[in-house]
């Protein structure tokens, strides 16, 4: 009924239309109107493309996971202990802090600290920095300032990136000053008597690929320096380190890595030259979980009257597993001694003291890296060695208060047996503890030379850092070495030292992004143990301070 009445009234109103239109008194011709219900709007049908969409290429890059093994330095050098702050681990990001900083702070034995660094801005194309640091203790373990001692450094370097090179220099300074003061007690000496001062100061250029992924790479470096202490003994040495590498093929690489050191010595009657040449190719094949290197240490120099000589090297090492790699290798070289690096590991030589280079005929060595759970990493091994000139340090005959270097005529056997373990938590802790067993057999049949003086049977060293809160960090070391023996040259008496365990903890907060504080505590224990004869430590020792950063 509702739609006849529409239609009814859609009629006429289209009628009054027409009949409006056409005027007054005029009709319009019929019309009819039909109305279609069952018509539909047809669209063409859409264009639709089934072809898959292709897939990207993927560039696969074979990549080689390396653990790295640190090797932990056991002088304990007893005249001075060396006070370190935590190095801090934040959630912020590292664009919060500023580069430049300045810590100061004061300890026990009259021993202040200052330590700076100022660096430029941040930039893609250069960056300069200025570091000194100084460190010293007024008194030591015995005789008050007599066994004091100190360390002053310096340096100011810089970096230049060109896009393909990286170009590096800097220039360093640094003074040491120790005391001899391992003499007899009876004795009435002087400070200054017995004063010993260590000066260095270097040149140092380097030029080095900055992308270091392409089929080449190259670097090369330079140093020149310049040794003094105040017994008139000079070395000036003038080092070139070239290395080179190019990927022949996904499975193939070849490498050349060239030392040459040309040095001169002076000390008291002594002039001479000491030149030190090693040149270092190697040829590197990568399977399917397994590499083979393989090569020779052409190596020699002028003073030990042998020339130059040719070392074979072959390694090779197999993935068995995820995560488990064993390896095995031989090798021989020359290892040079400068004066310097002598020097660094005892500070108490007499004056124009024995100096030949090391020759290692032979290494034959294995061992295992494990990868046993996400952080913790493990590497065990062992080495047998054979050395020529081997140092061995003894108390000098002339003066028991200095050490002089005896070196065996014949082959030394060198067994090493080690393990090390290193386990990290992403801003929690870090943790490394590394286990060194030795065995020396020497050649020798006199008495002076019956054991591998000062030399450690055993070694360990545990690293530690924790992060219990934020803005906190906690260090804590332990070292032990046992087993030394030591030789008095001026009275033949032989001595078992006593083994050394040494405990130092630190710590350090972050007040704010600019304000800091720390604390160090070394040899905890407190004892006055001897790394070489004569020479005892000092007991506890703490320091504090603040860190600014700007």
């Amino acid at each position: 009924m509702k739609r006849s009445l529409s239609i009814i009234l859609l009629c006429s109103f289209v009628t009054l239309q027409a009949f409006a239109q056409g005027g007054a008194g005029r009709l319009e011709e019929e019309a009819e109107i039909v109305i279609r219900k069952d018509r539909k709007i047809v669209l063409p049908p859409a264009t639709r493309n089934f072809e898959k969409i292709p897939q990207l290429p993927v560039n696969r890059v074979a990549t080689k996971q390396s653990y790295l093994f640190k090797k932990f330095n056991y002088s304990l050098n007893p005249l001075e202990p060396f006070f370190q702050t935590a190095n801090y681990r934040s959630s912020k990001p590292a664009t919060d802090f500023t580069t430049n900083y300045v810590k100061a702070g004061y300890g026990n034995f009259g021993t202040p600290y200052f330590e700076g660094y100022l660096g430029s801005k941040k930039s893609e194309d250069y960056v300069f920095n200025l570091y000194v640091r100084h460190l010293s203790s007024r008194t030591g373990p015995v005789f008050d300032e007599n066994s004091g001692s100190g360390k002053t450094e310096a340096a100011i370097g810089g970096k230049f990136f060109n896009g393909l090179n990286t170009i590096s220099g800097s220039l360093n300074y640094s003074q040491q000053k120790v005391h001899f003061f391992g003499y007899n007690p009876v004795l009435d000496l002087t400070s200054d008597a017995i004063e010993q001062k260590f000066s260095r100061f270097s040149a140092n250029v380097g030029v080095e690929k900055t992308e270091r992924d392409q089929d080449l790479n190259y670097s090369f470096n330079t140093d020149w320096v310049f040794f003094s202490d105040d017994l008139a003994a000079k070395e000036n040495k003038f080092n070139f380190d070239v290395s080179a590498d190019y990927k022949l093929s996904e499975n193939i690489k070849v490498s050349l890595n060239a030392l040459a050191i040309l040095s001169k010595r002076e000390d008291a009657t002594i002039d001479v030259n000491r030149n030190y040449l090693n040149l270092q190719p190697r040829l590197y094949y990568t399977g399917t979980g397994f590499t083979l290197t393989g090569g020779v240490n052409f190596a020699g120099d002028n003073d030990s009257g042998n020339g130059m000589s040719i070392y074979p090297v072959v390694e090779g090492s197999f993935s068995v597993n995820t995560g488990l790699r064993v390896y095995a290798g031989y090798e021989g070289t020359v290892m040079m001694n400068s004066l310097e690096s002598t020097i660094t590991q005892n500070p108490f030589l007499r004056a124009a003291f024995d100096l030949r280079n090391t020759e290692k005929e032979s290494d034959i060595y294995g061992g295992v890296e494990l990868d046993l759970s996400k952080g913790l990493r493990l590497n065990a091994g062992a080495s047998l060695a054979s050395l020529n000139n081997l140092q061995l340090i003894t108390n000098a005959a002339s003066d028991s208060s200095r050490f002089e270097i005896l070196y065996d005529d014949g082959t030394t056997d060198r067994l090493n047996i080690f393990s090390e373990i290193n386990y990290e938590q992403e801003g929690q802790v870090r943790s490394s503890l590394r286990f060194d067993f030795y065995n020396y057999d020497l050649s020798a049949t006199s008495p002076n030379l019956a054991e591998a003086w000062h030399l450690p049977t055993f070694k360990t060293a545990f690293h530690n850092t924790f992060f219990p809160i934020e803005n906190l960090s906690v260090t804590a070391d332990v070292y032990y070495l046992g087993g030394l023996k030591a030789l008095n040259g001026e009275t033949g008496e032989a001595f078992d030292l006593d083994d050394i365990l040494d405990l130092n903890l630190g710590g350090r907060y972050q007040l704010n992004q600019q304000f800091g504080v720390f604390l160090k505590l070394n040899n905890l224990f407190g004892t006055n143990y001897q790394r070489y004869l004569n020479y005892p430590s000092r007991g506890i020792q703490f320091l504090g301070g603040i860190s600014v950063s700007f």
